[in-house]
Formats: C-alpha cells, sequence, structure tokens
C-alpha cells in the first residue's frame, strides 16, 4: 500500500473552484474543501513578512458542508505559520479553515494537501 499527496482546491458556496493557495482575512474569514476519500489534510501557512497584527486560524469539519463544527477530540486552532501537523480526517466529507480571531488585518496564505492511501 502506498500514499498519495494531492494540493486540494477550495470550493466556494455555489461549488466553483479557486486557486489552490488562497488568502485568507478577517474580510475573507474561511474556505471550504471536500476532503472525502483522504486520510489526513496537511496545510502550510504562510504570512507576509509586514503583517502586523496575529490571528488564530481554526480547522472545522461538516459532513454537509453547510453547518461546521469542531472535530470531535476538540476544537483545532493554528497560531503560528508554517507547515502544520497532519490531521486524521477519515470518514468526513468537508473541512473549513476559518480565521476566528484576528487583532487588526491580517492576511495568511493558505495551501492544503489532502493525503489518500492507495
Amino acid at each position: 500500500m502506498g500514499i498519495r499527496v494531492d494540493i486540494l482546491t477550495p470550493q466556494g458556496d455555489s461549488g466553483q473552484a479557486f486557486n489552490p493557495t488562497v488568502m485568507l482575512s478577517s474580510i475573507v474569514s474561511g474556505y471550504t474543501y471536500k476532503i472525502q476519500g483522504y486520510s489526513a489534510v496537511v496545510a502550510q501557512i504562510d504570512a507576509p513578512i509586514d503583517a502586523a497584527a496575529a490571528g488564530t486560524i481554526t480547522l472545522q469539519c461538516s459532513q454537509d458542508g453547510c453547518t461546521f463544527y469542531n472535530f470531535p477530540a476538540g476544537a483545532i486552532t493554528y497560531t503560528a505559520t508554517g507547515v502544520q501537523a497532519a490531521v486524521n480526517v477519515e470518514g468526513l466529507v468537508f473541512i473549513r479553515y476559518q480565521v476566528t480571531a484576528t487583532s487588526g488585518t491580517v492576511e495568511y496564505m493558505l495551501t492544503v494537501c489532502g493525503v489518500a492511501n492507495v
């Protein structure tokens, strides 16, 4: 058995696809990814060098793509940039990365990869 890693493309409310690397901010607060069939996701979070404010990004899950909740094991939050630890998403259909707290206007660049067992 091997693994396959794909860069995932976020989806809009009507299913339209966006660029794989997206900008999150207090204005565009979240992006949804369809992750059905993947066993884990890994995110890379980057911020502009001159970012003057700090924030928190929360990873949430959903089965219907409309209502999002914290993961059953508890809230998953990120407060630092870089490549984040893999998160188990087996049995889930959608995830959303959302800016949940900022102190000012800060933008994050987000790239998400899905890990599939093949």
